[in-house]
Order: C-alpha cells, then structure tokens, then sequence
C-alpha cells in the first residue's frame, strides 16, 4: 500500500471543496472565519474526490460559535452507513490539516501512517478532533479521518454548515440530491432542527447545475 498518498476522509464543512482548501493554500472561507495558515505542501489533491461509503455513522454535537451550531463527527465503531468525500492528498498534508483542525500548527502532528492502520486509531489530545483513525483502504491508499476522543451529545446544526456540507455532496455527485438529504437526516442532532424541506431549501441547485 502507498503511505505517501492518502485519502483524507472528510465529512463536515470540509466536503465543500472551497472550504477544504483552505487547509492547503490558507485563508478565509468567510469573513467571520479567522484565516487558515495552510499546509507546508500547497499544491493541490489529486484529481479524484470521490463519495465513499462505509459502516460509519455521522453525527453533530458541540456548539460552534462560528458555524451557529452542533458540527459533523463521524463514528467509525457505529455502523449506520454513513458517506464522505475522499481528498487524495500526501500524508504530510493530511497531518497538516489534523493540526490545524485542533488548533495547532503544520508540522506539529506527525503520524506514522502504516503503525496507525495496525492499531486503528491514535489520540493527539483532548479536542473536538483529536482521534485520527484509519478507516481502511481504497483504490490502493489508506483512507483517515479525524473525529472526537469520546461521545458527543447531539446538537442540531446551523443553516451556514448544514448548507455548506449538502453543496459539498452536491458537488461531489450532483445527481444524488435525494440520497444527500436521506443521509442527513439520519445524522443525530439533524432532526433536532430540520426537516427534510427546509434542509432542501440550502441546496444551491443553479450553481451546481
């Protein structure tokens, strides 16, 4: 298996491309966003991002201040078949985008990428996304993710993320709009706040067309 390369699985904000490049090239997604610092290694993912499926469950809990509400964790030891979007990226950058998720700098997170898919997981702290977990494999490269330490106690989402997770589905499969809207409101913290009309109401159809 190549280590060099991963997929970084993403599941939250980070399924919109746009959004999920600013952990490579730095930036603001929006203005009251603080700027990202980027990666060491700013070239772009590869050319494929598909939407992969897996025995996973997705969730949204915490509140961000930021985001108006619960955000995105995946459970990889519950199996609700949930979906994300894979990034093919080095596995420096992938460990780049770890350390910024949990407020530290590139660099600061080193994983040792074939001891992590012998033991599953690895803690590297106590925040929101501090275990990093190997999901498995595809296409010939280890897919990791990152997601919270311990149970999170489901919260709903607010309109800004929930719009910017269904467009970045939407992007990745543009034909899938009623599977999209399934898998979110099967999500824990979904229905806590949305229906499925009103989650239909943030997918930006005429610019995904």
């Amino acid at each position: 298996m190549n280590y060099e390369r991963v997929w970084y699985g993403a599941y939250g904000s980070n399924v919109l491309e746009e959004r999920f490049l600013r952990y490579i090239e730095g930036g603001s997604y929006a203005p009251q966003h603080p700027p990202h610092v980027g990666a060491r290694d700013t070239q772009g993912p590869g050319p494929k991002s598909p939407l992969v499926h897996g025995p996973w469950s997705l969730s949204f809990g915490y509140k961000s201040e930021r985001w108006g509400g619960g955000v995105a964790f995946l459970d990889p030891d519950f199996s609700q078949r949930a979906c994300i979007r894979c990034w093919d990226v080095t596995d420096q950058q992938f460990m780049d985008i770890a350390a910024q998720e949990n407020g530290l700098q590139p660099g600061e997170v080193d994983v040792d990428i074939a001891g992590l898919k012998d033991s599953g997981e690895l803690i590297i702290g106590d925040t929101w996304y501090s275990r990093i977990v190997y999901l498995g494999e595809y296409l010939g490269q280890p897919v990791m993710t990152f997601t919270s330490p311990k149970p999170v106690e489901a919260h709903a989402p607010g309109e800004s993320y929930l719009s910017v997770i269904l467009n970045g589905f939407l992007e990745a499969a543009p034909g899938q709009l009623d599977q999209h809207l399934d898998r979110l409101m099967r999500a824990d913290g979904v229905d806590c706040g949305w229906t499925r009309e009103t989650l239909l109401q943030l997918a930006n159809l005429e610019n995904l067309n």
